[in-house]
């Protein structure tokens, strides 16, 4: 199969636009997907919002690429809640479900909100699994796929227990070496979906261009070690200037064209 990628956004890059402007502001670029997120622009109890917002893209000829949901696994989350984020994800016509595993690093979590966690994505990809949507876990620290061995561990064993559409997002660790990431990255590319591309020192955000040359060695990685299409969503701006994501827009869309 030969792999697609797009280039994208994630709309929690300019939480202070409304969706009108957000898409506005996109369609200055050549990003033809949206991440859209549950806490500001698309709220998952508001469905009339949500129609709104999916008639926005269909108008500006753009794709929802993913479901941004805050939704914290082991939470002791009320059913109904993921029941609005799957429909909210339905109306936006989203392939996928992003959710955040639990609130404690894989180090630290206790084998009891392990198992919470694993019944708990177990029985919300089986819902969105019949609307034909992936769960996607954040590749972050203070969950429990903060790691690459954590996360393929975590992943391996959902899967092994019916989870066959559950899957990873992958962005750098500010906190790790290039080639530490370069490493996870590699470990983690079979069970991809979205990447978010931004370029951080610690906590400092540059324009992406001072880091191309390792998002070129990062998008190498995935063509290598990945035969799936790939969504490249930026998250977070210098400065959060809508100028400079017409610029880092124009980087991302040269390194993966």
């Amino acid at each position: 199969m030969n792999q697609k990628f797009r280039a994208g956004i994630v709309s929690v890059t300019f939480r202070q636009y409304a969706y009108k402007n957000f898409v506005k502001y996109v369609k200055l670029t050549d990003l033809s997907c949206v991440e859209w997120g549950s806490d500001i622009h698309v709220p998952y109890d508001d469905f009339e919002h949500t129609v709104l917002v999916h008639k926005e893209m269909a108008e500006n000829n753009l794709i929802t690429a993913s479901y941004g949901s805050y939704y914290r696994l082991g939470n002791n989350n009320a059913p109904e809640i993921f029941d609005m984020i799957l429909k909210t994800a339905v109306k936006l016509s989203a392939p996928i479900i992003r959710v955040w595993g639990g609130k404690e690093g894989s180090a630290a979590l206790s084998a009891d909100g392990r198992d919470k966690i694993i019944g708990d994505i177990l029985d919300i990809a089986g819902k969105a699994k019949k609307e034909n949507i992936k769960i996607s876990l954040e590749y972050h620290q203070h969950t429990v796929t903060d790691t690459a061995e954590s996360a393929v561990n975590f992943i391996n064993e959902v899967r092994g227990r019916g989870g066959d559409n559950i899957y990873l997002y992958w962005q750098p660790n500010q906190d790790l070496s290039f080639d530490e990431n370069k490493q996870a990255l590699v470990k983690i590319c079979p069970y991809l979906t979205n990447i978010h591309v931004f370029a951080w020192e610690k906590a400092v955000r540059l324009p992406l261009c001072e880091h191309k040359e390792r998002w070129e060695s990062y998008i190498n990685i995935i063509k290598d070690n990945s035969g799936a299409n790939h969504d490249f969503l930026l998250e977070f701006v210098k400065d959060d200037s809508v100028e400079q994501m017409t610029e880092d827009a124009k980087v991302l869309s040269e390194l993966i064209d």
